[in-house]
């Protein structure tokens, strides 16, 4: 006796109500993205987010679990900022060049970016997709696969420490005319620095601040000139190995 299989009627419905959440979140996660562009991070909370979007709080939880998965898919939204569009360009130095643009871009867009730490991150498509772009690029060095990872962080870290050494001086200069210093030369020196300054300990120091002394305002950088320099660096690596 033979036996029917039922029609699976439902697939196409299942289908379309998994398309519909996941626009569903990724409006969620777009009203989050705006609003801590817009307030800061600690301005996201679910609450809030349900409020501007129109839903329950508690409708909102069925589409992103936790304030730790909305921190991640957050900040997955802007590594797909960071992306380069296919294909790369065929020479390392312009790939890994653009690619570090992009990525500065993104991070000084996004500034709340580098403070968003989820207890419990995931592996997210488009940092994913932004690590195999990168792989991809250092390996037409024809370097070793260690070698590659280091040539990876040392960019990294080369634009990452500008963009936090950026936020660091908007925020001194913020102090700075705060404390209403129109000037810009910066706030009142500690009475150590000024007694170092007058002993002569800090020369260099009083010739370009003066004696007010260095007030801690990370001066601006020129991020192209610095990256090239490091690409110089990264070449010259290549091509001795």
């Amino acid at each position: 006796m033979s036996v029917e299989t039922p029609e699976r009627r439902s697939d196409p419905e299942r289908s379309g109500a998994s398309e519909r959440a996941g626009v569903r979140r990724q409006q969620i996660v777009d009203a989050a993205v705006a609003l801590a562009d817009a307030e800061g991070l600690e301005a996201v909370s679910m609450r809030r987010l349900a409020e501007q979007l129109g839903i329950g709080t508690m409708t909102l939880y069925s589409y992103v679990s936790s304030k730790d998965e909305l921190l991640d898919l957050m900040r997955d939204e802007v590594s797909r900022e960071m992306l380069l569009p296919e294909p790369l360009p065929g020479d390392w130095r312009d790939a890994l060049r653009q690619i570090s643009v992009r990525t500065r871009d993104a991070l000084e867009a996004h500034p709340w970016h580098l403070d968003a730490q989820p207890q419990r991150p995931r592996r997210r498509i488009n940092a994913m997709r932004h690590i195999e772009q990168s792989l991809a690029v250092v390996e037409m060095l024809g370097v070793d696969l260690k070698t590659g990872g280091t040539v990876l962080m040392a960019v990294d870290d080369y634009v990452i420490g500008h963009c936090l050494r950026r936020r660091a001086r908007e925020r001194m200069m913020a102090a700075v005319h705060a404390a209403g210093e129109g000037n810009g030369r910066g706030l009142e020196s500690d009475p150590e620095v000024l007694a170092a300054i007058e002993a002569g300990e800090l020369p260099r120091l009083r010739l370009v601040f003066g004696r007010r002394g260095p007030l801690g305002v990370p001066p601006k950088v020129d991020f192209d000139q610095g990256l090239e320099w490091l690409l110089d660096g990264i070449e010259a690596m290549a091509e001795s190995a």
